[in-house]
């Protein structure tokens, strides 16, 4: 379980765009040890399906969340993003 939890937190900080390394970062930093396996593994989907350049017009609430990403990861980043004020 540590490898699998040190695996996604290095995918979470390093995506490709430095916006989208410390959003999905300090997530995972945030709510990375209190995801249950389930869980854990639809982030993990949520990482190989979403580009980095969409993330950013999700975040901002520009964009819908696309149908392929599983609820309960929508579920927790918005509630992420509510917490640290990303939308005004």
């Amino acid at each position: 379980m540590k490898k699998y939890l040190n695996k996604l937190h290095y995918r979470s900080w390093h995506r490709g765009t430095k916006e989208s390394d410390l959003f999905l970062g300090k997530f995972f930093d945030k709510y990375g040890e209190r995801l249950n396996q389930k869980q854990l593994e639809l982030y993990d989907y949520f990482l190989s399906i979403t580009d980095d350049n969409d993330l950013l017009l999700f975040v901002k609430g520009e964009k819908k969340w696309p149908n392929e990403v599983p609820s309960e990861i929508i579920e927790l980043l918005e509630e992420y993003i509510l917490s640290e004020a990303f939308r005004k």
